[in-house]
């Protein structure tokens, strides 16, 4: 039985992206061990049964069966020194990125990973501080609870995704309106612990108001923003009037997006202006899922586990067009198209623009 260590707290356990992560993760875990036992920090007894403790640097930490299972294998061989580290794709992975588009992405690199022979994937020394996931005997596991970090082999990939509600989103600063100053006031809706919102306070020294369903992340966000509400924004009202909304993956999540977005446009001043992003399912990462059968949930992205409507720029803009907007502008976030996307035959009819667009920002004028 493996003993799965997954830091939890109140706002993780609010967050319905986080739960499925766990949810995924145990059954990986089940997969590789046969059974496991989750708990939020290394217990002062461990179980008889615990054959070998995962530790976690936090509850946003993917780790998938095959990398627990060959890390499995590595801790049989070495049970004296009892620590193995998964590498981290995020940051010193064979392919390195910030962005994990969909699952399939993570199993790729993973399997060439994988691949790799036994000398070059297992005798890599690895500090802890660099390794979100590691695997250690039961030996292992009390002496890393008293304070220990011994060096070991890598054996295995894993990805930690960005704090979902402690994100800063400089890149939506130009967008909005350049007449803003002190006494302008600017509402984000989604605002997490408002990371975005102070930005723009300490950018143009006006007014911020956060909307946020998590009670945990809304009581951070109070200490740095104008004023914050708790709630779900299809039903809340706040009361007053802005020179400027912003939302970032918010429609995406919500059940009846037009109605709140005619009724948010209502909560605008006259020459205010709404700015927000959604993800595009047409970018090439889904399109060759789709292709190849596959259309996975994963906690944060494109295919987000909470995500229940779904854009391309042709369907967007008929939304715009529904809601009774035409005064908008819609800007790609693009990302490079690898060769063998770019290189599609002109017969296929390829719409390239779309297939390299991972999201859009869109800016509505009132």
């Amino acid at each position: 039985m493996l003993l799965l260590v997954l830091p939890w707290d109140a706002e993780a356990d609010a967050s319905a992206e986080w739960w499925y992560l766990r949810r995924w993760l145990g059954g990986e875990a089940r997969a590789a061990f046969g059974g496991v036992d989750t708990v939020a920090s290394i217990p002062e007894k461990l179980p008889d049964n615990a054959e070998a403790v995962l530790v976690l640097s936090s509850h946003r930490v993917l780790i998938g069966q095959s990398s627990l299972r060959r890390m499995r294998e590595e801790l049989a061989a070495d049970m004296d020194g009892g620590t193995v580290y998964a590498t981290d794709l995020t940051t010193t992975g064979p392919e390195a990125s910030n962005d994990l588009f969909t699952l399939a992405d993570f199993e790729l690199a993973e399997s060439r990973w994988l691949a790799r022979d036994a000398q070059a994937a297992g005798t890599g020394e690895a500090q802890s501080h660099a390794c979100p996931a590691v695997l250690l005997s039961p030996a292992a596991a009390v002496r890393w609870a008293s304070g220990a970090r011994p060096s070991g082999p890598r054996a295995g990939l894993c990805y930690e995704f960005i704090d979902y509600y402690g994100g800063e989103r400089a890149d939506v600063l130009p967008l909005l309106p350049e007449r803003l100053e002190s006494e302008s006031s600017v509402l984000e809706v989604g605002c997490g612990r408002g990371a975005t919102a102070a930005l723009i306070k300490e950018r143009f020294g006006c007014r911020t108001v956060g909307i946020e369903l998590n009670t945990e992340a809304a009581l951070a966000a109070e200490r740095r923003l104008d004023r914050v509400i708790c709630g779900d924004v299809q039903t809340v009202e706040p009361g007053e009037e802005f020179d400027a909304i912003v939302a970032f993956e918010l429609f995406e999540h919500l059940t009846d997006g037009q109605a709140f977005l005619e009724r948010a446009a209502g909560w605008l001043r006259p020459g205010g202006r709404m700015v927000f992003s959604v993800p595009n399912v047409g970018h090439y990462s889904v399109v060759e899922d789709l292709i190849a059968g596959r259309w996975d949930y994963i906690p944060m992205g494109l295919l987000c586990a909470t995500h229940v409507r779904f854009f391309t720029r042709r369907t967007l803009e008929d939304w715009l067009h529904a809601a009774g907007f035409d005064r908008y502008r819609i800007d790609a976030q693009t990302t490079p198209l690898p060769a063998r996307i770019d290189a599609l035959p002109d017969s296929m009819a390829p719409d390239r623009e779309s297939l390299a667009t991972a999201g859009f920002y869109v800016s509505i004028f009132t």
